[in-house]
């Protein structure tokens, strides 16, 4: 409890993700690619193509071309401590219930087979059992569906005569993705078809009026997407040294406004309410039910040119089989296009026109999407060299992915992407996977990096030849030679790893002897994943005192309370990042530094707020910083203007300008920052769009056209 409170109190882990770091993860082992993990990474991206295509028999053969791999696989993959750290696997927990809706059960018994011969895998029978059990479903559904065309699915377990089958639903969904039947939307449930029946004439089916039908989607180049993955070792990322670059200090951004205090939009004669010179309400009306928002989409992306709306539980009238959902509107607020997603929505990044669109999956996947929701990515961050480096480095464990990625970007030509762990960023050619560039922040200040503590034990040259050879070392040896030698015969040597066995316990006491004498550091409390690891020290508090002794005399003491922490703790995470429109990026730490990077990779400048950022915004002439309370707007190393805001405040850029959103109102300023107008609302804003008649703008059941507003498009 104490040690939570001073965290608090010093800055560290204000999020989870800090305090997540800091537990006693096991130690996680990557070994060199091999063919083998080649070709079981290739067919684990196989099999999530399949799936993600609706093409179930491609999806199942990538499955089964993996399970003669799989004893191989675990052998290269199990850690320094003997354990199998992989939590997930597609082979396992997405294609045994695509056989299932096949009915393919020769998968099923490989799956089974290679599961209970491998004890590492044991753990995931269940997955073969589940697998099995609907099996003995599908079959079942697929008679019902035959002989009952347009069978609703709400009677479907009734029909079936179960009690309880709370797999139903996902069956029935993917049974629709596979090809197998169709479902059509009726008022509460769904009515199931074979594939290829007859269905009514539409007007015979009742189906969600509010739903405009998307416009066609366009192709995206193939060779944007990555299918093939390049073997390369991890590129390093560049330490930033803020000394050698221009800092701009800039007012430190106020603490946000606590929920209790009054709102700055004050109160709201009526539903709306305009300021500005010449600005006047010309339309304001109730919305019908059809034209209200979609409540189920819950967060919204606001650009220039395009909204995406996303439904992150899958809840979309229409979708309710997906785990979420996206939709894509342009500036004039028409649908582009809306697809249901195969995978969860962690986190996302739109880029600063709204043309490309970037997911990470809780399971550390990359989903990239275009405007029109063609994929143009597919990557697991779990297999870039440079997350692999940085796991290691911070012993970030497969489980911990999604809280220690705080950002994804993609640029405007979707031909880059960004991704950031901890305190490093790096930049990826999304074509071939090729590091463009990366950084590393600085410590945090007031962190000093510590070794562990000399010995103190000196020796002869001979004593120093026999401490190698002891370790079948010779010269010259660095540090890293020294520790991955150590740590392998460590394991090897052990007396726990080998009972019984004196001399294994005189080889391990010989060992630690050779490694204080290579090292300098007295290995008696010290394991053996710990003997490279750095910790970081912070001085808390320091008192002086005066102790009277027994003659009389007065001696002067200091007390000092040092708090030592982690790598992950002391680090700079990056907690918001961005893409912009010339190429540039921008790296934000929690300290509140934004560093500038250029298009060719080179660090800029640092701009200096005091506070993390929420959301980083290109404008081209202009930069758009937004915290809880304050936007910045800045040109190269001038302030241009300043404006507090309320928290969860989003910016729309446009071409002639920049929309303010705040809860319950919309303000619009020049580009340098000189406000034009502003709407106010009653009720929270929903949507607001510059259209040819005036400013449309709408809260959840009323709209308004606001006149003498300007246009924000060119």
């Amino acid at each position: 409890m104490v040690f939570s409170i001073l965290k608090r109190a010093l800055g560290i882990g204000s999020e989870p993700s800090p305090e997540e770091a800091e537990q006693d993860m096991p130690e996680v082992h990557y070994p060199g690619r091999s063919e083998i993990s080649d070709k079981y990474f290739a067919l684990s991206f196989e099999i999530e193509r399949g799936k993600a295509a609706g093409d179930y028999p491609r999806a199942i053969r990538a499955a089964r071309e993996t399970y003669p791999i799989l004893p191989a696989f675990v052998q290269e993959q199990v850690g320094g401590d003997g354990a199998f750290h992989i939590r997930t696997s597609h082979a396992v927990h997405t294609a045994p219930t695509l056989m299932a809706v096949m009915e393919q059960p020769e998968g099923l018994r490989e799956l089974r087979a290679v599961l209970e011969a491998i004890p590492e895998l044991r753990q995931w029978l269940p997955e073969a059992e589940q697998a099995e059990a609907d099996l003995q479903l599908v079959p079942r559904i697929m008679a019902v569906v035959a002989a009952e065309p347009g069978v609703l699915q709400s009677r479907l377990k009734t029909k079936l005569g179960l009690k309880s089958a709370p797999r139903l639903g996902l069956l029935v969904g993917w049974l629709e993705r596979g090809g197998r039947i169709r479902r059509i939307r009726t008022d509460r449930t769904h009515q199931l078809y074979p594939a290829g029946y007859a269905v009514p004439r539409p007007a015979q089916v009742q189906t969600p009026a509010a739903v405009p039908k998307p416009a066609p989607s366009s192709a995206v180049p193939a060779a944007l997407v990555r299918q093939t993955r390049v073997r390369r070792s991890a590129a390093k990322a560049r330490p930033l040294d803020f000394t050698r670059l221009p800092v701009i200090r800039l007012p430190l951004a106020p603490a946000p406004r606590a929920a209790s205090e009054p709102s700055a939009a004050g109160n709201v004669a009526g539903h709306f309410q305009v300021e500005g010179p010449g600005w006047q309400i010309a339309d304001e009306r109730k919305l019908s039910r059809a034209e209200r928002p979609d409540p189920f989409y819950k967060e919204v992306h606001h650009t220039g040119r395009f909204t995406h709306w996303v439904d992150p539980k899958g809840h979309r009238v229409g979708f309710e089989d997906a785990p979420s959902v996206v939709r894509v509107t342009d500036a004039q607020g028409e649908i582009v296009a809306e697809r249901g997603l195969a995978h969860d929505t962690y986190r996302a990044d739109v880029n600063a026109d709204g043309t490309g669109i970037l997911f990470l999956s809780r399971e550390g996947m990359l989903h990239g999407y275009s405007q029109t929701l063609d994929p143009f990515l597919l990557e697991s961050l779990q297999d870039l060299p440079e997350f692999q480096a940085q796991a290691k480095r911070l012993d970030i464990g497969a489980s911990q992915i999604k809280s220690h990625t705080r950002c994804v970007a993609v640029s405007t030509d979707r031909r880059r992407y960004l991704v950031t762990v901890v305190d490093e960023a790096w930049c990826l050619d999304a074509a071939t996977g090729q590091v463009c560039w990366g950084f590393r922040m600085p410590t945090r200040e007031g962190w000093t990096r510590s070794l562990a503590d000399r010995s103190g034990r000196t020796a002869t040259a001979p004593e120093v030849q026999d401490a190698l050879r002891l370790m079948d070392l010779t010269l010259p040896v660095g540090p890293a030679d020294i520790t991955r030698q150590y740590r392998a015969l460590a394991r090897r040597w052990h007396p726990d790893l080998n009972p019984g066995d004196p001399a294994a316990t005189r080889r391990f006491q010989e060992l630690r002897s050779a490694m204080e004498i290579l090292t300098g550091t007295d290995l008696s409390d010290v394991s053996a994943p710990d003997v490279e690891r750095v910790t970081y020290e912070r001085l808390v508090s320091a008192e002086k005192i005066e102790v009277r002794g027994p003659a009389g005399a007065t001696v002067g003491l200091e007390l000092q309370m040092t708090l030592v922490v982690g790598e992950a703790q002391a680090a700079d995470w990056i907690y918001a990042a961005n893409l912009g429109r010339g190429g540039q990026a921008f790296l934000a730490g929690h300290s509140g530094k934004v560093v500038t990077v250029s298009p060719a990779g080179d660090a800029e400048r640092v701009y200096d707020i005091g506070a993390v950022p929420r959301r980083i915004v290109d404008g081209g002439g202009h930069l758009y910083i937004l915290t809880d309370s304050r936007l910045y707007v800045l040109s190269g190393d001038r302030l241009v203007a300043l404006v507090d805001v309320e928290a969860a405040s989003d910016v729309i850029v446009a071409d002639r300008g920049f929309a303010l959103l705040e809860g319950k109102a919309v303000t619009w300023f020049e580009p340098d920052g000189r406000t034009v107008g502003a709407v106010r609302t009653k009720d929270p804003l929903r949507r607001v769009l510059s259209l040819p008649d005036g400013l449309r703008v709408e809260t959840r059941q009323h709209c308004a056209v606001v006149k003498g507003a300007p246009s924000w498009w060119s």
